[in-house]
């Protein structure tokens, strides 16, 4: 059985933290399991992030410190070994996953994790960045 969890995260410290966490190359086979969306290059994703952060806050004319805010998510996908999947339909899932969830409109990072004995995916996605 397939398990996701949310949290939330709400600086530009834990965003980047975060994101050095999920992009590990000894976790993600030397990053052979990591990929993005809506991203130039993924070891930009906290610089990229942030800067459709500040555009959107721009467009809507919102201009805040950002405390209290969430910046972004993060969502780990933890399948049960039993489901017997390779990481890199892990990964393949993980992704149709995001872009359903985003409806492609959003940038995030997706990195597959198999140190442990699940393979999980994992993934900060800027749902709050979109420009309407």
């Amino acid at each position: 059985m397939t398990i996701t969890k949310t949290s939330q995260i709400k600086s530009e410290t834990q965003l980047k933290n975060s994101l050095e966490y999920i992009i590990n190359g000894d976790k993600t086979m030397n990053e052979t399991l990591v990929s993005g969306h809506a991203l130039n290059n993924i070891h930009n994703a906290e610089f990229e992030m942030l800067r459709t952060r500040r555009f959107a806050q721009k467009m809507k004319g919102n201009f805040s410190n950002g405390k209290g805010e969430v910046f972004a998510h993060h969502i780990i996908q933890s399948f049960d070994p039993k489901d017997n999947i390779t990481p890199e339909q892990a990964h393949e899932i993980g992704e149709k996953m995001m872009l359903q969830f985003t409806e492609g409109k959003h940038e995030f990072v997706i990195a597959t994790h198999v140190d442990q004995d699940h393979i999980h995916n994992v993934r900060p996605d800027r749902v709050l960045s979109q420009v309407v």
